[in-house]
């Protein structure tokens, strides 16, 4: 790659309105361009989807096929950002489905627990504000929870009701890291672990690069910069690719940056290492 096409502003953490986030797939494109980025991956919750809003051949940016999986170790949810993938893949799209009418039926289940704590939504709310795929994941409950009157915000209805071991909480469909590693693997793609800062238990991480990832999203808004460098010490002495992203989802928190992942040398000559491999993959 020439000096000239060098990746040096990138975002390879974005969600639409396909998922849980507030811009649609063409609009999201547009404020990266924008923002003047190099490169960006959407990465909706379970779902390629955005993809079919848009031709990637149209704008000019860089855009990388993504999505983030959910995954789960001994109950704990475990988050990979796959990049890219080919998003035709057989596989990748019965997983897809799985997740799809799985949280659809996880939805019924939590909107049945909350009727009987009094909070009373109908499940025909939740699905229009799903996207156009109809994914449901909790913040879509809790934004219904909040035009309804029951929380003053999301925060709220995730700590009172929804969130973990809360009474209204109903597990989601999870498949191991392992199956979704490989699921990744198959699909032609790299599989990166999302936010590591956000495990409890570091063991996790460990477990996730004996499993085979390719990298670790090393800059990410819930990282601190001692963080930050610890995850690019272990990246570099695994061998693993260095990314980062916002998690930007549209909404008014500290998510909500767009183009201001930092300019970290490594990181920045990692993901420039990352596109050209997807590029030679590609060929």
């Amino acid at each position: 790659m020439s000096k000239k096409d060098q990746i040096r502003n990138f975002n390879l953490h974005l969600h639409t309105s396909v998922s849980d986030g507030a811009l649609s797939p063409k609009r999201l494109i547009r404020q990266a361009i924008e923002s003047n980025l190099d490169l960006i991956s959407i990465t909706d919750h379970d779902t390629v989807d955005a993809y079919h809003h848009f031709d990637i051949a149209d704008y000019p940016i860089h855009i990388m096929p993504g999505i983030e999986i959910s995954t789960q170790e001994d109950g704990v949810d475990i988050h990979l950002l796959a990049y890219g993938i080919d998003i035709h893949d057989k596989d990748l799209k019965e997983l897809m489905e799985m997740y799809l009418h799985g949280r659809k039926y996880r939805a019924r289940q939590m909107i049945a627990k909350l009727k009987k704590l009094g909070i009373l939504i109908d499940i025909k709310e939740v699905i229009a504000v799903a996207g156009s795929r109809e994914l449901i994941v909790r913040p879509h409950i809790a934004q219904i929870m909040v035009a309804n009157g029951y929380c003053c915000n999301k925060n709220e209805a995730f700590d009172l009701y929804i969130g973990n071991d809360k009474p209204a909480y109903v597990p989601k469909p999870e498949v191991s890291m392992e199956e979704a590693i490989r699921v990744i693997h198959d699909a032609g793609g790299f599989a990166v672990l999302a936010h590591p800062g956000k495990l409890k238990d570091n063991a996790y991480l460990q477990k996730s690069i004996a499993l085979g990832i390719d990298g670790l999203e090393a800059w990410h808004p819930d990282h601190s910069n001692g963080t930050m460098r610890d995850y690019i010490d272990l990246g570099q002495k695994n061998g693993l690719y260095l990314t980062g992203g916002s998690d930007f989802h549209g909404e008014q928190d500290f998510h909500n940056q767009f183009g201001c992942v930092p300019h970290h040398e490594v990181i920045i000559n990692s993901v420039n290492e990352l596109w050209e491999a997807w590029q030679c993959r590609r060929k």
